[in-house]
């Protein structure tokens, strides 16, 4: 079997459901004269089969356009032909978040996912793992580089390029050979099981010289780790012409001019990319203009290291399974890629990551909404468990990029708060009433045996806690509700006490610390408490 009959074959057992009863007949042609990762694609249907033909430039034009071929078959569509390519260089995912780092298996299948969201690549650089930061000096040893060779090999058969980080910043001396050599040592055993992309990572660590002889050569820590960089650079590309090079510098975040990254960027090799992450380390939003900045002071445009939907540190509490927002289209034509720092949470985090491939794919066409919907429901395909989970993952979408954590939970309050205000209590009462039967019926079906993915609930346990406690909150509030009057003279009145009750009902609610609904809950809860409170003063 060819390698390129390989490609086809692990991507119809992995996607063999659904491809169902069709009988594929796929002739592939490879064309160097197209663009890189560039596919045309012509199929259609007929009575007992469905043909396709491929033309690629590369290898992974062959399993784009594949991923291409299903969503047609999916469609009611008979016939095919069009050319495609995607928009970023580099689209992919990097695993460098605090944390538990994710398992062999769960990297395995991280890679078919990546290249199911049309992503090129997969950087290791886990914080936690002391191979990465703390033993950077050793080699690897040999089950770190079995396991790796694995990931190399799942990767070529779905177009994922594997990279490898060594982070020496807590230790290195820039001004010693033997450091570069002990770089070379770990990039020399990577390229011989066939990684061609490497990662050099000098972030979260001190920005002062620590050895006398750094100090004595190096003018700044800028000019120690160009040296440095430069020198390990030359001998990867000695050892491997095609090899490419990437750095995450100290000061990976801000808005130009930014000394620090004028300097390194003036003094690097022209060839090796720079990682950046925006404005900050968490970006609100990546644009144009700011790449501009960045390319002019770094002479070479941003690789974007996008910390979403990482939730390490202090963000622990939340779940980012937002879609992808505020990276303004056509910002592809400004970088040199863009990878995705996700969730130590392997499963759910693909659901943002499916979003992000489709803007790394196409930023001109991406719409938000309409990739979340439709990546949601490839994860969790029964009708049922996709609309009770959807109603609970729409509670979560609070991040840096998003400030509207629950979409839908307006259309709840919106109207409770209208009615209860325009003399109509007991209306609001049942508004939060059928809010709170939805919510607690979505819990149960959620942790009933029955739910077919039960990998996801495992991880997402104290957030779907946090829903059946917003579920009960609701239903707590249909009761104070229903013992209210309104009059034009008190506006809303209870009976003595409930205001107590109220301010028990939300002390309850918010000292859960997982978050969930963002601020809406508590804050509607905090004008029913002053409004209730007021009327007592009367």
């Amino acid at each position: 079997m060819s390698h390129h009959q390989a490609m086809i074959a692990a991507f119809e057992t992995r996607h063999a459901k659904r491809i169902g009863v069709h009988k594929l007949e796929i002739k592939v042609t490879s064309d160097p004269s197209l663009a890189k990762e560039s596919f045309h694609l012509r199929a259609k249907k007929e009575a007992t089969k469905v043909s396709a033909e491929i033309t690629f430039a590369t290898d992974p034009g062959l399993r784009w356009a594949l991923n291409a071929f299903l969503k047609w078959l999916e469609s009611d569509q008979r016939t095919i032909d069009f050319t495609d390519a995607p928009a970023f260089g580099v689209r992919g995912v990097i695993e460098g978040f605090y944390g538990n780092p994710w398992t062999h298996q769960q990297r395995l299948k991280g890679i078919e996912s990546f290249a199911d969201f049309g992503m090129n690549s997969y950087m290791m650089a886990p914080k936690d793992s002391p191979w990465q930061r703390f033993d950077w000096r050793k080699p690897f040893d040999q089950p770190l580089l079995d396991s790796t060779a694995e990931l190399v090999e799942r990767g070529n058969l779905h177009g994922v390029g594997i990279s490898v980080c060594v982070s020496p910043g807590l230790s290195v001396k820039y001004s010693d050979d033997a450091d570069v050599e002990a770089i070379m040592i770990r990039y020399r055993q990577l390229a011989a099981i066939g990684v061609k992309h490497f990662g050099l990572l000098f972030d979260d660590i001190p920005w002062e010289l620590q050895f006398d002889e750094d100090i004595a050569q190096y003018a700044t820590t800028a000019k120690a780790q160009a040296s440095f960089t430069n020198r390990v650079y030359a001998a990867l590309k000695a050892i491997q012409p095609d090899a490419r090079l990437t750095v995450c510098p100290m000061e990976y975040c801000g808005r130009g001019p930014q000394p620090y990254i004028a300097e390194l960027g003036n003094s690097l090799n022209t060839e090796i990319d720079l990682m950046w992450t925006g404005r900050q380390i968490c970006s609100a939003y990546l644009d144009i203009s700011d790449a501009i900045v960045f390319q002019s002071d770094a002479k070479r445009p941003p690789l974007y290291w996008d910390n979403y939907p990482v939730n390490d540190v202090a963000m622990t509490h939340e779940l980012h399974v937002g879609p992808y927002q505020g990276r303004e289209v056509g910002l592809e034509n400004h970088s040199s890629g863009l990878f995705s720092n996700p969730m130590e949470h392997f499963e759910i985090t693909l659901l943002p990551l499916a979003t992000i491939g489709d803007y790394l794919w196409n930023s001109h066409t991406y719409d938000p909404r309409t990739s979340w919907d439709r990546a949601l429901a490839l994860m969790v395909t029964p009708e049922n468990d996709y609309a009770a989970i959807r109603r609970l993952l729409k509670n979560s979408w609070g991040s840096c990029l998003n400030g509207n954590a629950a979409p839908d939970l307006g259309a709840i309050m919106g109207p409770a708060v209208t009615a209860w205000r325009s003399g109509k209590p007991e209306q609001a009462a049942e508004i939060f009433r059928k809010a709170a039967e939805v919510i607690i019926r979505d819990h149960i079906h959620l942790t009933s045996p029955q739910f077919s993915r039960p990998d996801l609930i495992a991880e997402i346990a104290p957030w779907l806690s946090k829903y059946r406690a917003g579920g009960e909150t609701f239903e707590k509030l249909s009761m104070v509700l229903s013992q209210c009057s309104w009059s034009k003279e008190t506006g809303l009145k209870g009976p003595k006490g409930l205001t107590v009750e109220v301010l028990t009902i939300r002390t309850a609610f918010e000292q859960i610390q997982t978050r969930l609904f963002g601020d809406g809950l508590d804050l509607m809860m905090g004008e029913l408490f002053a409004e209730l409170k007021a009327s007592e003063n009367l």
